[in-house]
């Protein structure tokens, strides 16, 4: 399940971008089959960034803002892979790198998601208290 639409893509690349970068047959218009796999990709790539703590794909709440806008930006920065920009001259490349490493911190407890978003399980931290009379521990 997509997360996005072509809608949230306008404010990242504009329409006649958007045709040339999916029209492969020179139709004029935006290629919707194309356009729909590359945006449930971009969903993927940012579920599987969150996966290890959060259920995922996330139904029945908000998406959260910081997976819709990753997958948003992971959309723009394939569309122009697709059309061979080299990495250094893809202007999504920083930003999507900045995206994957907030997801990543997320998926590693050091950020929040969302408010709303309920993690796939308990986190449990487990504190043990020895002392040299407790011959049990080796």
């Amino acid at each position: 399940m997509a997360y996005i639409t072509q809608d949230d893509l306008a404010n990242y690349i504009d329409s006649v971008n958007l045709i040339s970068m999916t029209d492969d047959w020179g139709t004029g218009a935006v290629n919707t089959t194309i356009l729909n796999n590359i945006l449930e990709q971009a969903s993927d790539s940012a579920d599987a960034l969150v996966s290890s703590i959060y259920s995922v794909p996330f139904v029945n709440v908000p998406i959260p803002i910081k997976v819709k806008t990753a997958s948003a930006i992971f959309a723009v920065e394939m569309l122009y892979q697709r059309r061979l920009t080299p990495s250094e001259r893809n202007p999504m490349k920083t930003e999507a790198d900045y995206w994957r490493d907030t997801l990543l911190k997320v998926n590693l407890g050091q950020l929040s998601l969302d408010y709303l978003a309920n993690r796939s399980f308990t986190p449990i931290i487990v504190r043990g208290h020895y002392n040299r009379a407790d011959t049990n521990v080796f």
